[in-house]
This record gives structure tokens, sequence and C-alpha cells, in this order.
């Protein structure tokens, strides 16, 4: 996940990154405006801002795109967004007063399923859940492939795979601060995600 400060910072260093998407947490506090303001003027066709999980309070309409489709090596791959879902305990609620947040393991349940049927032959979820959460998401979600974690500071040195009722999931924490970069690689064979090769490299040395 990312965030930005004041004025545009962290802005710039997103566009400068060249990353693909991100879900949030923090940018919540800089109040529904300002978040808005970012995605439909500054990160328009550069950045994806993903969240299945953030709805309108009274309407229940999702308020962000949930996910994104890529071809990655003539591959489908769908990339599912999962804010931070206690960001209204949190952080002050004043500043996102028409949104509501929570796990949503049903949703996510159904946008799993929605990518699939588009396609999908790899559902990565990018998450902000922190890594306990991110666990019990992969032992109840079916058909995710990996879950690349954020709000959890501390680096996992290796992927923890999780059994579901469809497979198995790869739970992956990167830490905090840009410390590390997680990189995975994916086999696939027949639609299906066969096997992985993991490294976590140390950005700070």
């Amino acid at each position: 996940t990312a965030l930005w400060t004041k004025g545009q910072d962290m802005v710039g260093a997103q566009k400068l990154l060249g990353i693909d998407a991100m879900t949030a947490h923090w940018e919540f506090t800089y109040g529904a405006g300002r978040v808005k303001q970012v995605i439909e003027r500054e990160f328009a066709g550069k950045i994806e801002f993903l969240a299945q999980n953030v709805n309108d309070a009274n309407w229940g309409d999702l308020i962000f795109k949930p996910y994104m489709m890529r071809e990655v090596n003539e591959i489908p791959v769908a990339v599912i967004g999962q804010a931070f879902p206690y960001t209204p305990i949190a952080n002050p609620r004043y500043l996102i007063p028409d949104w509501s947040f929570g796990i949503n393991d049903e949703h996510m349940q159904t946008m799993v399923d929605e990518v699939r049927a588009q396609g999908a032959q790899v559902v990565a979820v990018l998450s902000h859940n922190g890594i306990d959460v991110d666990l019990k998401m992969a032992g109840r979600v079916r058909g995710i492939d990996a879950i690349l974690g954020g709000h959890t500071h501390d680096a996992v040195p290796a992927p923890i795979v999780v059994g579901n009722a469809g497979g198995k999931t790869l739970v992956i924490g990167s830490g905090s601060h840009t410390k590390f970069l997680s990189v995975l690689d994916l086999e696939i064979k027949a639609r299906k995600v066969t096997g992985f090769r993991f490294r976590l490299l140390p950005i700070f040395a």
C-alpha cells in the first residue's frame, strides 16, 4: 500500500516508482475529498486505486474500483484491493463520515468468482488487512492465489501457505517503509498456479 503527505511529495513518488496499483489506510486521514481528488486528477491513467471493502454508508455502493485485470506474459491476472478494514476505528471518523469499511469476506468471494468468470488465471489480493486478518481471509475465501499484505510492519521471510476449500493461498508480508521488496514468480499450467518462487529483497542495507 502507499500514502501521501501534504502537497505532491508522495503522489509524485508513487508516479516515479511506476507502481500499477495500490490500496489504502492512512490516505483516508486526508479526507474523502482529497482522496477522490488524487485518484481522479493525479492517478488517473497511471495508478489504480483499488478497494473492494469500502462502501457508501447509506446505500452500500462501492466507493472505489474493486479490482483490475491485466495480462502478464499473456496470462490474465486479476488484482483485488482490500483497504484497511478498521479505518473508522483507528482513524478519525469525521474525515470519512459517509464511507463504511469492513473485512467483507463474502464480497471478496464474490469479486474472486467474478474475475475468475472473466478468465483470470491468477488472482492476487493487494491487502492492508494486516497479516493476522490476511491469514484468516486466506482460509475463508476460495480462489485467491496470493495475498500481498501490508499494515503489519514485520516482513515475513517466506510465503505462508494457507489451505482452504478451493485449494491453497500464499500469504506474503513485506514489512514497512519500503525496507523490503517482495518478488513473487508464479508458474502457470493448464490455467492454474502450479508452482512459485519467492524472494524478499532488502532495500536498506
